[in-house]
């Protein structure tokens, strides 16, 4: 026996713990890479959308047109659809629910648009980021506003990897855009009988309502 646990403590022990330590490097590299690789994506496109609205050779309606396929292309809406109808996703009639995507998608654009335009003149810069789990990043950012004491907070929420990443929601003065919006629908949801058509036409009619707002402005 005791050749034998001489052998094991010899040979055995210490690849068992390089192997062990071989882990704990590797897992303490790999999210700071998938980090830092979400934080230049989302970097780059922050300064991308910026630029398109700082853009105005083609004129107002030009850079907004630009801007809208911009968001369109970055965002992924479905996911969040989904999750701001809460309870009544489960018993809604599949038929209400292709109208409502797009209805949601456009809504949601609006939002985005109206939010990112507000800042075009302010630098939103990326602070750090957070590994949720894989494919699944929350980058966080800052914008210097002249009318704020301090810095405004603005967090990212990416799903993807390896530079291919689509924004599912933002985080702004501390609460999330689907949180809002579930809370918002099931309020609304509530007092129309749980009707999704309802919430499509009332969707449609906010998004053009948006536009209209910032056109005049």
């Amino acid at each position: 026996m005791t050749p034998h646990l001489q052998t094991v403590n010899g040979l055995w022990l210490p690849r068992l713990l390089f192997a062990a330590w071989t882990c704990v490097t590797l897992l303490s590299v790999l999210p700071a890479a998938a980090g830092a690789d979400a934080e230049n994506y989302m970097q780059a496109l922050i300064d991308r959308g910026f630029a398109i609205l700082q853009d105005k050779s083609g004129g107002e309606a030009a850079s907004k047109a630009r801007f809208h396929d911009f968001v369109v292309e970055n965002i992924d809406t479905e996911k969040t659809g989904l999750f701001a109808l809460g309870q009544y996703r489960r018993n809604a009639n599949p038929a209400d629910l292709g109208p409502y995507a797009i209805a949601f998608r456009d809504y949601v654009t609006a939002v985005y648009e109206a939010r990112l335009s507000e800042r075009r003149e302010q630098a939103l810069k990326v602070t750090g980021s957070l590994d949720n789990k894989p494919g699944d990043v929350t980058v966080n950012a800052q914008a210097n506003d002249p009318n704020a004491t301090d810095p405004v907070k603005i967090a990212f929420r990416l799903n993807g990897t390896n530079g291919a990443y689509k924004v599912v929601d933002v985080q702004a003065a501390g609460v999330w855009l689907s949180i809002e919006q579930r809370d918002a629908f099931a309020t609304f949801l509530s007092k129309n009988k749980g009707d999704i058509k309802a919430l499509t036409a009332d969707l449609t009619a906010r998004a053009q309502k948006m536009r209209n707002a910032a056109k005049s402005s």
